[in-house]
């Protein structure tokens, strides 16, 4: 019953086309936008390579665990993530994060997906230094995304300030 209502209000707060439609900006410094979609707020952690500003991936995380999580990447470039997401704080132990099933979304650009479970992830978002991303997509495709977690203490108080 949890996963029927949890989806269907996930598919109500996903922006349709770009991912700054029917949204407002709350906070947004480097790699971290605090959004709110129709009145829930979210965390976006944009993944990029280097220098490179535009993001091919995005790691959403609601400040409670009422929500799934939300993963997601580039179609043209990357498209679907396939099972699960690998996610690793500093040097601690990977933790793998299944997708839901069956309920994956795509518009012109983005492919989406929700995460099982997301529980503890925003505290070590907030506290820890680095954050690892690992998956595959459908062809097979390995990605990973390292990135420094300077800055995301500040988002996470902004994200839980959010109304």
């Amino acid at each position: 019953m949890r996963f029927s209502i949890v989806l269907a209000l996930l598919l109500a707060l996903v922006p349709w086309g770009d991912l700054g439609a029917a949204s407002d900006v709350y906070y947004q410094k480097g790699r971290y936008t605090v959004r709110k979609v129709e009145g829930t707020c979210k965390l976006e952690i944009a993944l990029h390579h280097g220098k490179k500003k535009q993001s091919s991936a995005i790691l959403a995380l609601f400040p409670t665990d009422d929500y799934y999580g939300e993963f997601f990447t580039q179609k043209d470039t990357i498209g679907l993530a396939s099972q699960k997401v690998r996610i690793q704080f500093d040097k601690q132990k990977p933790v793998n994060i299944a997708f839901v099933l069956d309920a994956a979304q795509k518009d012109g650009y983005w492919a989406w997906q929700y995460l099982d479970s997301t529980d503890g992830i925003l505290r070590k978002v907030a506290k820890k230094s680095k954050l690892t991303v690992r998956f595959s997509n459908v062809k097979g495709e390995k990605f990973k995304y390292s990135i420094s977690l300077s800055g995301s203490g500040n988002a996470v108080k902004k994200l839980r300030k959010c109304r």
